[in-house]
């Protein structure tokens, strides 16, 4: 099969198309980071800014307690600044901030919102006046 010369020409063009693929894609592995790139870098590097903990006050009647999963389920009254009043779980700081508590209960109890979301900090029995 002879090729005639101008069809030669387009067969050497895209030999030479397709030697200097791989060659252009190693060029662009070694390219120099963009601002975003090295934003990126710096920013995975640099501490993460502090999330502001606010501390918040309820009270309430416990209606579970699940020590696993240190958590209490509370029927709340509204809570300032955070939520209407409701039935919900919380987690707690530390397990033994469930000690001597039980179903029925009538308790107040500090919350915190930060980094690990609402958390209760302390809890004690409200007392009956």
């Amino acid at each position: 099969m002879s090729l005639s010369p101008k069809n030669r020409q387009r067969y050497r063009s895209g030999w030479l198309a397709l030697a200097l693929v791989p060659t252009l894609g190693l060029a662009m592995c070694n390219r120099a980071p963009k601002a975003t790139e090295s934003a990126r870098e710096d920013s995975a590097s640099t501490p993460a800014p502090t999330v502001e903990t606010k501390t918040y006050y309820g009270v309430g009647v416990v209606k579970s307690l699940n020590p696993k999963q240190l958590s209490i389920e509370i029927d709340h009254e509204d809570i300032k600044d955070l939520m209407p009043a409701m039935q919900m779980s919380f987690y707690v700081k530390d397990k033994s901030l469930l000690k001597g508590l039980n179903s029925g209960a009538r308790v107040e109890f500090t919350l915190e919102n930060g980094v690990g979301g609402l958390k209760i900090t302390a809890i004690r029995r409200k007392q009956e006046q």
